[in-house]
């Protein structure tokens, strides 16, 4: 077996090499990396051992400032294993349906219907419908109508429209009673693509058409779905939209009102893993669903502590944060702390690592496994990446 310390540096020169990582939350082979790291030291007796300094001027100086050590306590396990809050983050876009208003776009069809006067109104017949007997706005933003020629409609609301058409007849039928309407809406667009059950377009109306609704009019969410992550590309700018925090808490802002030519892309959902290693029964991947599972739960499910090996005093968690690494610490090894472990909640991409028993101080193995995962740290900080 390689010695620690030259398996660490191993990775660590692999790294500065040049050659390029894959940061660890998005990429299976890096996470293989630190996975297989993690691994040789597990199977090294003079690493797999230690015991737990029991307060931060006990812990090591040479730890990376990166690195925050937390041991588990009665006091701060409620706040520490708190449940991953939803990124309730609020959209940029506009959800008011009050303000919304239709401009008339080219290809839209134009019913004009004059009361009293037939013949200006049903040109295709007296059972036409009024798509038949409409007209289209063309490619110059014009229809044309009896008696005026060309009229200008596109990027107009209907109610200019038909206001610019009654005074207008007036020259030529007394007292005209006029009513327009968008028979055909063809000049605007939302495309819905990505995990939904049946991406298709859907036009623009005068009716809003909010995200959800847009959503539903696809068949809904299939179940891989990552509705926290929907996008909406609008004029060349991506837009990030929680839609689950508008379903889960009502945030108006994170359904906001479609325009014509979004782009609405529902991601497939990265899988919710933590990942149990070291002295446990079943070393392994652990699914934490939609709502995660605990501490205590995730042992459990791996068939609990390798009771000939393990030493409850030292079960570790860690957790790569936005700017930095915490080292969760439990000491397992009396009943009250399994029970404190039922409310430390596992977050996506968590490793639990169970060590042996105590023979060798905490320094000695953190010192060691740090700088394995510090080097697919600074892969993800930097984004580099390995293909």
């Amino acid at each position: 077996m390689l010695a620690p310390h030259a398996h660490v540096l191993g990775l660590t020169a692999f790294y500065q090499t040049g050659l390029k990582l894959i940061p660890f939350r998005n990429s299976a082979r890096g996470l293989f990396l630190m996975l297989a790291a993690l691994s040789v030291l597990a199977g090294c007796a003079a690493v797999s051992r230690t015991d737990f300094p029991t307060s931060v001027s006990e812990q090591s100086s040479e730890l990376p400032d990166y690195v925050r050590v937390i041991p588990l306590t009665p006091a701060n396990i409620n706040q520490m294993g708190a449940r991953a809050n939803l990124a309730h983050s609020n959209s940029e876009l506009s959800s008011s349906r009050s303000s919304w208003q239709y401009n008339i776009g080219v290809g839209d069809v134009l019913s004009v219907i004059v009361w009293d006067h037939p013949e200006l109104t049903l040109s295709a017949g007296p059972q036409s419908s009024l798509l038949e007997s409409g007209s289209i706005v063309n490619e110059n933003g014009g229809i044309f109508y009896p008696y005026l020629g060309q009229v200008r409609v596109a990027g107009r609301l209907v109610g200019d429209v038909q206001r610019e058409l009654t005074e207008r007849l007036q020259e030529f039928i007394p007292d005209p009673q006029i009513e327009v309407k968008v028979a055909a809406y063809n000049a605007r667009k939302v495309v819905v693509t990505g995990a939904v059950v049946a991406p298709k377009s859907l036009a623009v109306t005068n009716i809003p058409l909010s995200l959800l609704e847009a959503i539903n009019a696809s068949g809904g969410l299939t179940e891989a779905a990552d509705d926290q992550q929907v996008t909406i590309r609008r004029n060349g700018k991506s837009y990030h939209v929680d839609l689950q925090s508008f379903m889960a808490t009502g945030q108006a802002s994170n359904n906001p009102v479609l325009r014509g030519g979004d782009i609405v892309n529902v991601p497939i959902a990265e899988p919710r893993r933590a990942f149990m290693l070291g002295k446990i029964l079943t070393p392994g991947v652990v699914d934490l669903g939609n709502d995660s599972i605990s501490l205590t739960e995730a042992i459990t499910q791996q068939g609990g502590l390798d009771e000939t090996t393990a030493d409850a005093s030292g079960i570790f968690v860690f957790r790569n944060q936005a700017e930095r690494i915490d080292v969760f610490q439990l000491d397992a090894s009396t009943p009250i702390a399994f029970v404190l472990a039922t409310k430390f909640m596992l977050q996506p991409d968590d490793v639990v690592y169970i060590v042996a028993d105590p023979a060798a101080r905490w320094n000695e193995i953190i010192t060691q496994i740090f700088p394995t995962i510090g080097a697919l740290r600074e892969a993800q900080l930097i984004g580099i990446d390995l293909q």
